[in-house]
């Protein structure tokens, strides 16, 4: 349902954005960080490459 306050504006019954915020604002706050993911990423990488030299070698060193 959609109450016309005026001609430029209109209010939803629910709605995320909080009262007093505009949603250009809200968008900005809600949007995740860019280098978030990077770091993550990065994280993760270097997880695997600390990580793979020793079960490679643990590997290779069991008798067959």
């Amino acid at each position: 349902m959609v109450d016309r306050d005026n001609n430029d504006s209109f209010r939803y019954e629910h709605c995320d954005v909080p009262d007093g915020l505009t949603l250009a604002e809200w968008r900005v706050r809600r949007a995740r960080p860019t280098n978030r993911r990077a770091q993550v990423t990065g994280g993760f990488l270097a997880a695997v490459a600390t990580i793979a030299p020793i079960v490679l070698s643990v590997r290779g060193s069991r008798s067959k």
